[in-house]
């Protein structure tokens, strides 16, 4: 029995005891948590923060303002995000403005300035229009360079493709907007609208040898066009392009119709001339025709718009090409008119502008010219 009772004396003494050591480092720790947690005392006596220190509530707050950024143009602009139907409320007005661009030169092709609204007729069908807005352009320019990257044009890819529109670049002016757009196959956005001259050279540089021979033409002005409806003001497309389209999806009636319901001025210039000059004792009959037709959409494209179209053969004459280009998107008038027919069928509208002077009289020895006309809005 004692021997029982010892053992039960010493099991209880262990247990007490393993009690107290377990407990004692559990305090330890909470301890040493505590302290760590506590601030610190700067060399002044006042109590710093660990990280840094705290802001207070009374403490001012300082915010920079920012310098607003001017208004970017875009190929793919955002739209608008409401979370509510009136937050994107248009009001929809059953009149249609038709604005044009117009070019006055002499015989010799020297710009006429100094015109006023009363030196323009305008006619729709040959029906006299009243023109409401009338002013020299002066707003700064926006263009879009649609280059074909494609073997078509073998060895003098870079002359006649890159060249041009790095001349064009060169040119730009600090307040003009550019945009570049290379395709072949597939049309790609190498830099959207920028004023950083930088930039668009750069876009040019990643512009790598071709290797395909596909040239989808009609497909890559329909995609430029497309985008560039949604930018506002005036804008042109610099197209430097053979004029060869292999197989796109759309026609080239399609591609027409496409170009006559845009209100931006293409100008076009027609590369590969070298190229085919020195293989020309090659072709065929075929090969021969194809080229001629594409000159000839090429013609067409810019006639429609109120552009003009080069097709030189030598890479020197691009400078001056190039800055007859600029000139013309710089001495334009600009015009506008509400079409006194009110049909709204969808066809093709024709315009013509006349010059006229102070009696009335037309100036022959004057020329006028706009976009060939417009394609109303189909109800």
């Amino acid at each position: 029995m004692m021997t029982w009772c010892r053992i039960r004396q010493i099991a209880l003494f262990a247990a007490v005891a393993l009690g107290m050591i377990l407990g004692g480092s559990r305090l330890s720790a909470g301890l040493e948590n505590k302290e760590s947690s506590q601030p610190e005392r700067g060399e002044e006596g006042k109590r710093v923060e660990k990280g840094g220190p705290q802001q207070q509530q009374s403490d001012p707050v300082i915010v920079r303002k920012r310098k607003p950024r001017p208004r970017k143009r875009r190929l793919n602009p955002a739209r608008p995000k409401g979370s509510k139907p009136e937050d994107n409320f248009t009001l929809a007005v059953d009149i249609e403005l038709v604005n044009l661009d117009v070019v006055v030169t002499d015989k010799k092709g020297n710009f006429i300035p100094e015109l006023a609204a009363g030196n323009f007729r305008v006619y729709e069908d040959k029906v006299e229009q009243k023109v409401t807005n009338f002013s020299p352009t002066t707003a700064p320019l926006t263009v879009v360079m649609v280059l074909e990257s494609t073997r078509n044009l073998a060895w003098w890819w870079y002359d006649d493709s890159v060249m041009p529109a790095a001349r064009f670049i060169q040119m730009l002016r600090p307040n003009d907007w550019a945009a570049v757009v290379a395709y072949n196959l597939n049309p790609n956005i190498l830099s959207d609208f920028t004023q950083d001259k930088r930039e668009l050279f750069g876009s040019l540089s990643r512009m790598a040898f071709p290797v395909s021979r596909e040239s989808n033409l009609f497909d890559a002005l329909r995609f430029t066009l497309d985008r560039l409806d949604e930018v506002e003001g005036k804008k042109a497309v610099l197209l430097v392009s053979t004029g060869v389209d292999t197989f796109s999806r759309i026609t080239f009636s399609s591609a027409l119709k496409r170009v006559q319901a845009t209100d931006a001025v293409i100008y076009c210039l027609g590369i590969g001339q070298r190229g085919r000059l020195n293989q020309e004792y090659r072709m065929g009959p075929g090969e021969r025709l194809t080229y001629l037709q594409a000159d000839n959409q090429l013609k067409n494209f810019a006639k429609v718009t109120g552009g003009k179209a080069w097709f030189p053969r030598w890479q020197q004459d691009h400078a001056a090409i190039l800055q007859q280009v600029g000139i013309e998107l710089r001495n334009q008038y600009s015009l506008g008119y509400v079409s006194t027919n009110a049909n709204r069928n969808g066809k093709f509208r024709k315009i013509k502008v006349e010059i006229v002077d102070a009696n009335g009289n037309r100036v022959k020895k004057v020329k006028a010219r706009t976009r060939a006309g417009y394609r109303a809005v189909e109800s």
